[in-house]
């Protein structure tokens, strides 16, 4: 029996004595089914039906998917965060991805002597991944995105003095755009695995995270005070702006 990928393959038993086939039997083992083939099989048959096996589906399903790592930040007063992405896998192991996000920012410390500083906006990212598997239900793979935001930042600042009057003013910018790139690892697996066999589980939920390196493209920043960060990219201090993403997703057609 020989493991490719995905697929099983269980090739015949020949009787030594008489060299007659016993019985021939095919298994073959995909991430939608199983299919099962007994006969009296000839070498040729079988490495036609090995050709077969190997054709994947050109459309291999749709996947929604959230990530919930962001949720869990709700719950602060200086971050929000959403984000929810749709991937449409070719092939099994290549998939088109698109993710949007929105995001809102309050750090409490961005610049001294800041009354209060919000940058708030929308993203999306758009690239490729490439699968490979290393048990029937987990999985590694790597890709790249290209990512845009349109966004907007307000703040105030305050100078107290105890010589003359407190000086307030404020500052902010509207349709801020900026474009970066990434490059993605990750790594994901089935939930509730209901079965143990080689096709993979009954379930369609899946579990994973993802690193992200990003790198900035096309981005013009104010000269004071300096944009502090951009939705979907981060910091605008930084040139490579690392991070991770925890998330689940729901698989059609698996």
């Amino acid at each position: 029996m020989i493991l490719i990928g995905s697929v099983i393959f269980t090739f015949p038993v020949f009787s030594q004595n008489d060299k007659s086939s016993v019985q021939d039997t095919l298994e073959i083992y995909t991430s939608d089914t199983a299919i099962v083939i007994s006969s009296e099989l000839s070498p040729e048959q079988l490495i036609a039906m090995d050709s077969i096996a190997r054709k994947k589906k050109f459309l291999s399903g749709v996947e929604l998917a959230v990530d919930y790592g962001k949720l869990l930040l709700l719950w602060t007063d200086f971050e929000s965060k959403y984000e929810a992405g749709i991937n449409i896998r070719f092939y099994e192991r290549i998939v088109l991805a698109a993710e949007m996000g929105y995001d809102e920012l309050n750090p409490l410390k961005a610049y001294d002597n800041a009354v209060y500083y919000t940058v708030k906006g929308s993203y999306a990212r758009v690239g490729l991944d490439y699968y490979t598997s290393y048990n029937p239900t987990s999985f590694y793979y790597a890709g790249f995105r290209y990512g845009m935001s349109t966004f907007e930042d307000e703040g105030a600042f305050l100078i107290d003095s105890d010589y003359w009057e407190d000086y307030k003013d404020g500052f902010g910018s509207k349709g801020i755009t900026a474009t970066w790139g990434e490059i993605i690892l990750g790594t994901e697996t089935f939930l509730n695995i209901g079965k143990k066999e080689p096709d993979g589980p009954d379930s369609k939920l899946l579990i994973g995270w993802k690193f992200r390196l990003r790198f900035i493209g096309q981005f013009e920043n104010r000269e004071e005070p300096r944009i502090y960060s951009i939705p979907g990219y981060g910091r605008t201090f930084d040139s490579l702006v690392p991070a991770v993403n925890l998330y689940i997703k729901y698989r059609i057609g698996h």
